[in-house]
C-alpha cells in the first residue's frame, strides 16, 4: 500500500527542455544476449538501417543486457542487465559515438527505465521504494520519489503534465509532472501477479485521454479525467512470465497487446471492442514491440527472429528468422529513434506479357517486371503476383508467387489449362516501409492451342427476374437476377434496357459485370416511364464467344410520386464577390430535377435576406440573366443575395442563393478653398447611411455639407481635413464596406 508520506528530494537543478532534435535518420536498436543459456556472460547493442535491415555496427558490452533507451540525438543509450528478477547491477551508460562503457547505481536493482517527453531519464527502483530522475546529459540526479510501495513500471502522458507509477499491490498512483506529487491514487484494479518483477505494465494514449493497464490476462483503460474504469478485457496470456507489454497506436483508438516472452501480438479497437491476433510466432518468443514516430510500421523483437508489421493493414511485411544455431545470441529489447518517415514509394513496371500477346495454356511462361528503388529510400521487402481473366475486375495470387524475393524481376509461370482474351497479370511489391507499388498489364490471350480459338463453345444465359407482366414505379429499387455459364468460364455480361420493347436497348445499366455476377440493383430514375420495358443480358467467354437473352415479355414501369425538389445552383455571382455600385450583374445558374424542372425565378434581396423582390420570371432551360437598371443596384449594400428558384411539374420548389456585396466606387476628387469634393458611385446605402472619410489613412471627423449617392462634399481647413501638399490619397467606407482609394494633388 502506498506509504502515507511521499518524500520528493530535488537532488540539483535542471533544464527539463526537451532534448529536441531536427527530423533525423531512423535507426534501430536491438540488444543481444551472446549466451542463450542464460550464463549471463556478455551481450551487444545492434545498431541498424531500418531502410535495407542491415546492421550498421555493434557495441559490445560484459554483461547480458536486456532492454535499452536511447537520447533522442543517438549520442548515449541506457541499457538495463538481463536478470529475473532484476538484481544490483545497476544500469548500463553507452556513449554511442566512443562506445565507452559506464555503470549507474551499481548497487542497485533497476525494475524499468524511461525517457519523459522532455528527454529525462527516469529509473524505477523497485526494491527500494523509489523512482530516480536523471539528466541523460550530465548524469546528475534531478530529483528523486521515495517511500513508494514496490513501483513497478511508469508512463508519462505525451502532454507531459502527468505521470503514472505502478505498484505491486495493483494501484496506480498517478503524479502531478511539474511538482511530481501525487494527486490520485486509482484503487480497485484487478489484481496483479506479485511474484513478478514489473507485474502492472502501463501506457497513456496519444491524446492523454486513457491510461491502458496490464495484468495477468487482463487489460483495464482507465478515463485519465474522471480516473474511472471505462473498459477492460480479457484474453488467454500465454506469455511464460505471465506480463504483458502495451502500446497505443497514433490515433489513441487502438492498443496493441503484447505478450512478453510469450508468442502472440494482439491488437484490441476501443471503438469496437474488438480483440484480434495480428501476429503469431510459431517458433520464438516475443520479446519487445515498437510502433515507429509516424504509426506505420511496428518493429517486433523475438527470441530468434524479428518482424515488422504494416500498422495500417497488420500484414507482415517482413520476417526474418536469425537464430540457426543454439550458439546464436538471442535478441531482447528493442528501441527506435529518427524519422521513420522518409524516402519515396517504390515504382513498378511489367514487361512480359505484352498487350495482345498470345500464350499457350500448360506451358511455362516468364513473367517479367522492372522495380525502381528511390535513393535514401526503403528496400523492396518482397514481390506478389496475381492474374485475371476477367479483364481486371478480379484477381488471383499465382500459386508459389504469394512473396517472392526482393530482388527478384522475373517468375516462370506455369500457365493453367483455361481459355481467355481477357487475362491480365498484376505485379506488386511492398517495401520495409509498408509502401507499395504495382503495375498491371494489357489483356493478353491464353489458348490451349496457342492461337486463341480453342473454345467455340457460346455461354449459356437466361433471365430469371423480371419475366414479364410485373408492374414497378419510378424510384424503385428493381432486382434483376439471371443465370449465365461457359464449358470454360464467363469473362464478362453487359446489361441494358429497352422502353419500346426490345426493339433498341438504349439504356445501358451496366457494362463489364464480372462472370460471376448472377444479380444486379437498377435504381429506377424518377423520369422513367415506360408499359413496353425489357432488359437484355450479354455475355462472353474469355475466347470471344458470345450468348445473349433477353426478359421474355414486357414490364410496366409506372411513374411514382415525386417529392423530390428541383437542384438549383448559382455559379455566377460567386459567394461573397464584390461588385461597384451602379454595375451591371451577370446571373448564371443550372437547375435539374428528378423529371423536368417546368418553371423559375430570380430574386434579389439588399437586406441580407429579410425580404425580397421577384426580379423575372422563366422557362424550364433558362441559365443566365443580367441584372441592369434597378435603382437599389447603385446603392452600396453590405450583404445582398440573389436567389433562384425552380419548381417541378408536381409543385416541388429548389432554390439556391448567392450573397455578394455592392461597394463605392470614387471616380474623382477635388480640394479648393477649403472644400473637398468627391464623386462616384454608392456613396449612399441601401442598409444605413453611414459614411466615413479616410485621407492620408486617418479619419476625418467632420461632418459632410451635402452628401449625395454620387457625390460627397466636405468643408474644412487642410490640417481638419488631414490634406498636405503634394499627392494626397483618399478613401470612403459606406455602410462598413470601403471603397476604391484615389489620389489628388493638392
Amino acid at each position: 500500500m502506498l506509504k502515507t508520506i511521499f518524500s520528493l528530494l530535488l537532488i540539483a537543478f535542471a533544464s527539463s527542455i526537451a532534448l529536441a532534435q531536427e527530423p533525423s535518420s531512423p535507426l534501430i536498436y536491438r540488444v543481444f544476449d551472446n549466451d542463450p543459456q542464460f550464463s549471463f556472460q556478455g551481450g551487444y547493442i545492434s545498431l541498424i538501417n531500418p531502410l535495407n535491415q542491415q546492421e550498421i555496427k555493434q557495441i559490445k558490452t560484459n554483461q547480458a543486457i536486456n532492454s535499452i533507451v536511447v537520447t533522442p540525438d543517438n549520442k548515449r543509450a541506457f541499457v538495463t542487465p538481463r536478470a529475473f528478477p532484476p538484481i544490483n547491477l545497476g544500469l548500463l551508460v553507452i556513449d554511442i559515438p566512443t562506445q565507452t562503457i559506464k555503470s549507474l547505481f551499481e548497487t542497485s536493482a533497476v525494475y524499468q527505465i524511461s525517457l519523459d517527453p522532455n528527454g529525462m531519464l527516469w529509473i524505477v527502483l523497485g526494491s527500494e521504494n523509489q523512482i530516480i530522475v536523471v539528466n541523460p546529459q550530465t548524469l546528475t540526479v534531478t530529483a528523486r520519489i521515495t517511500d513508494l510501495d514496490s513501483p513497478r513500471d511508469i508512463a508519462f502522458s505525451p502532454d507531459n503534465k502527468r505521470f503514472y507509477v505502478s505498484l505491486e499491490n495493483s494501484d496506480i498512483v498517478v503524479f502531478d509532472s511539474k511538482s511530481k506529487t501525487p494527486i490520485k491514487t486509482i484503487k480497485n484494479l484487478p489484481p496483479s501477479n506479485i511474484s513478478l518483477a514489473r507485474p502492472m505494465e502501463l501506457a497513456v494514449s496519444p491524446d492523454s485521454k486513457r491510461l491502458c493497464i496490464g495484468g495477468k490476462n487482463t487489460i483495464t483503460i482507465i478515463d485519465t479525467t474522471t480516473f474511472q474504469i471505462i473498459d477492460s478485457f480479457s484474453f488467454n496470456n500465454r506469455s511464460f512470465f505471465n506480463t504483458t507489454a502495451l502500446l497505443f497506436n497514433n490515433t489513441s483508438n487502438t492498443i496493441y497487446v503484447i505478450e512478453p516472452n510469450g508468442f502472440n501480438l494482439y491488437q484490441y479497437s476501443i471503438d469496437s471492442k474488438q480483440l484480434t491476433t495480428i501476429f503469431t510466432s510459431d517458433r520464438f518468443s516475443i520479446q519487445e514491440a515498437k510502433l515507429s514516430q509516424d504509426g506505420r510500421l511496428l518493429y517486433i523483437s523475438l527470441f530468434g527472429s524479428k518482424a515488422i508489421i504494416d500498422a495500417q493493414s497488420n500484414e507482415v511485411i517482413f520476417n526474418l528468422l536469425e537464430r540457426t544455431s543454439i550458439s546464436n545470441p538471442v535478441s531482447e529489447g528493442i528501441y527506435l529513434t529518427g524519422d521513420f518517415s522518409i524516402g519515396q514509394a517504390p515504382s513498378l513496371q511489367t514487361t512480359a506479357p505484352a498487350a495482345n500477346q498470345q500464350i499457350a495454356a500448360n506451358q511455362a511462361f516468364s513473367i517479367k517486371w522492372q522495380t525502381t528503388v528511390m535513393p535514401q529510400s526503403y528496400s523492396i521487402a518482397s514481390h506478389k503476383i496475381e492474374l485475371s481473366t476477367d479483364g481486371g475486375m478480379t484477381f488471383n495470387v499465382i500459386p508459389g508467387a504469394e512473396q517472392l524475393k526482393p530482388e527478384a524481376q522475373d517468375f516462370t509461370w506455369q500457365v493453367p489449362d483455361i481459355e481467355t482474351s481477357k487475362a491480365q497479370i498484376r505485379v506488386s511489391t511492398v517495401d520495409l516501409g509498408a509502401r507499395r507499388a504495382s503495375s498491371t498489364t494489357m489483356n493478353f490471350t491464353i489458348s490451349r492451342n496457342g492461337g486463341g480459338g480453342g473454345d467455340t463453345q457460346a455461354p449459356m444465359v437466361s433471365f430469371l427476374s423480371p419475366k414479364g407482366g410485373e408492374t414497378f414505379n419510378s424510384g424503385d429499387s428493381l432486382q434483376i437476377s439471371w443465370s449465365s455459364s461457359d464449358n470454360v468460364g464467363v469473362t464478362s455480361q453487359d446489361l441494358s434496357l429497352s422502353t419500346d420493347g426490345g426493339s433498341t436497348f438504349p439504356i445501358t445499366l451496366a457494362n463489364g459485370l464480372s462472370g460471376s455476377a448472377q444479380q444486379f440493383t437498377y435504381q429506377i430514375p424518377m423520369s422513367l416511364q415506360s408499359n413496353q420495358t425489357r432488359l437484355k443480358l450479354v455475355v462472353r467467354d474469355g475466347a470471344g464467344n458470345m450468348a445473349q437473352a433477353t426478359t421474355p415479355s414486357n414490364f410496366s414501369i409506372m411513374l411514382g410520386a415525386d417529392n423530390i425538389p428541383p437542384t438549383v445552383t448559382i455559379s455566377q455571382p460567386t459567394q461573397s464577390q464584390s461588385i461597384i455600385a451602379g454595375q451591371a450583374i451577370q446571373v448564371k445558374w443550372q437547375s435539374t430535377d428528378n423529371r423536368a424542372v417546368v418553371s423559375q425565378a430570380l430574386l434579389l434581396s439588399f437586406d441580407n435576406g429579410k425580404t425580397f423582390s421577384q426580379i423575372a420570371s422563366f422557362g424550364a432551360t433558362d441559365s443566365s440573366f443580367t441584372l441592369s437598371n434597378i435603382d437599389r443596384l447603385s446603392f452600396t449594400t453590405p450583404q445582398a443575395i440573389v436567389k433562384i428558384t425552380a419548381v417541378d411539374s408536381t409543385g416541388n420548389k429548389g432554390e439556391a442563393n448567392a450573397t455578394f456585396t455592392i461597394s463605392p466606387a470614387i471616380t474623382n476628387a477635388n480640394y479648393q478653398t477649403k472644400v473637398l469634393t468627391i464623386t462616384g458611385i454608392g456613396f449612399m446605402s441601401n442598409v444605413n447611411n453611414n459614411i466615413k472619410l479616410i485621407v492620408n489613412d486617418k479619419e476625418v471627423t467632420l461632418t459632410p455639407s451635402n452628401v449625395s449617392n454620387s457625390s460627397f462634399i466636405i468643408k474644412g481647413n487642410k490640417k481638419k481635413l488631414n490634406v498636405v501638399k503634394g499627392s494626397n490619397t483618399i478613401r470612403l467606407v459606406v455602410d462598413g464596406i470601403m471603397s476604391n482609394s484615389i489620389q489628388f494633388t493638392f
